[in-house]
């Protein structure tokens, strides 16, 4: 059995409550987490009770604060070393951020393994990882993470881009964020964003079993899959969980 957690599904802009960007992925032998933006050890604890030393990965989208500033309270509890992926400017990024902290000391607790703009690798038996360049305003990327047979595709932060929808196409979840509300989604492009108006265009171009929008705005949007079929759609919300 593969669980996908929701650690938190908000962003810098969000409603608090919603926590900022980080997802758990609990394989069979491997617990992979998916950005770390801050409260995710507090989540960790909260919402699963996995211990810090558990996680076998960190994968990194990008380095905005939402989505890593997490790291130097969970760097403070690892008793060992965990594998962190990223591109170049991430982990870059991720160290000044130790500096600046003064923990630098902290990042012999990390493993950096970095990545070219897109590839693909995998990572241990039964644990496959893709990427693609996202399209945000930063360096950033979007991943496919295949976890004992289920496909799991991460938008991270990014404009509508069908590049990384065609390689999440079929995926048993779609966790996509969609950040920009409607009356503002003629600044999408410019914002590294997605729209909540690119929502039903982004679900029928990947055709994924599930999807769940994250990322919110300020509120959680309204959404509809009233002209696509065969999809569930999923509103996470922290702490909450699916099973494949």
């Amino acid at each position: 059995m593969v669980e996908v957690v929701f650690l938190g599904v908000g962003g810098w802009l969000s409603n608090p409550l919603y926590g900022q960007s980080s997802i758990l992925v609990l394989g069979s032998d491997k617990t992979i987490l998916l950005d770390a933006g801050e409260g995710t050890l507090e989540k960790l604890t909260k919402c699963v009770r996995v211990d810090v030393n558990d996680l076998d990965y960190i994968i990194l989208t990008h380095s905005h604060g939402d989505h890593v500033l997490g790291l130097p309270t969970i760097a403070q509890h690892l008793r060992h070393p965990v594998k962190v992926v990223g591109l170049r400017e991430t982990l870059s990024d991720l160290r000044k951020i130790f500096e600046a902290l003064h923990v630098e000391n902290k990042l012999q607790q990390l493993i950096f393994l970095e990545i070219m703009p897109e590839g693909s690798e995998e990572l241990d038996e039964g644990l496959k990882l893709r990427w693609v360049k996202a399209k945000h305003v930063i360096p950033a990327i979007s991943v496919v993470l295949e976890v004992d047979g289920v496909k799991i595709a991460y938008s991270g932060d990014t404009s509508f881009n069908p590049e990384f929808l065609s390689v999440a196409e079929n995926a048993d979840l779609l966790i996509h964020e969609f950040s920009v509300p409607q009356e503002m989604r003629e600044l999408a492009e410019v914002l590294g964003h997605s729209a909540v108006t690119d929502f039903e265009r982004v679900v029928k171009l990947s055709k994924p079993k599930k999807v769940a929008p994250v990322h919110y705005y300020l509120e959680a949007p309204k959404l509809s899959l009233t002209s696509v079929e065969n999809v569930e759609l999923v509103i996470p919300a922290p702490c909450s969980k699916l099973s494949f």
